[in-house]
């Protein structure tokens, strides 16, 4: 399978993408696909705002028809073609898809900061309390105590990204500080730290 992603300016191939550009692209806005003809094989433009996606009819009426029946998308026909538009379903399914994505910035020198990540989660939501945890020390935070992890690198977006997941932005805190009790703790476990303020 091959899809041809075509922006503005250029042409980039994408492989195994297609539920992917589907729920992306219904996220935006309803998204109209419609049928081409003459380009060697039958097939769909699946049009994005300025950008267009082009998928072979078979891989396309597949996908559809299975995003459709466990409820990610509906599906209705018009003149022009297909209108895709995502549930709220398919909206869970494309942060999934978004949250997997997700990496911690590195930067080359460190600005001096702790970045700590602290919550304070109801016991009923434990499971999402302890996946969001493990999320964030997979992707490189260092768990200090039992709620609270650090990272030496600025990281809102994507920490409000992660709890907006799971559901526990109202329960968390990001702090930015330049001094903490274990500095040098943290310096050990991130070693490659290089300040700014170092001479």
């Amino acid at each position: 399978m091959r899809i041809n992603v075509r922006g503005p300016d250029r042409i980039v191939p994408a492989e195994k993408k297609i539920t992917e550009i589907i729920l992306g692209g219904a996220a935006v806005g309803s998204v109209v696909i419609s049928p081409l003809i003459g380009i060697g094989a039958a097939a769909f433009l699946l049009a994005v705002g300025t950008t267009g996606f082009f998928l072979r009819q078979r891989d396309f009426s597949r996908e559809a028809k299975r995003l459709k029946k466990r409820g990610y998308v509906a599906l209705t026909k018009t003149k022009k073609g297909w209108i895709v538009s995502i549930t709220k379903k398919g909206k869970r399914r494309l942060q999934q898809f978004k949250i997997r994505k997700i990496t911690l910035p590195r930067q080359k020198t460190w600005d001096g900061k702790w970045r700590l990540f602290v919550f304070d989660v109801p016991e009923k939501f434990s499971y999402a309390r302890n996946a969001m945890r493990d999320n964030l020390k997979r992707l490189g935070f260092y768990n200090i105590q039992r709620s609270v992890l650090a990272y030496p690198h600025a990281c809102r977006e994507e920490v409000g990204m992660i709890a907006n997941y799971y559901g526990l932005d109202e329960y968390t805190t990001y702090i930015e500080t330049s001094f903490i009790d274990i500095d040098d703790e943290l310096h050990r476990h991130f070693r490659t730290l290089s300040s700014t303020t170092s001479s």
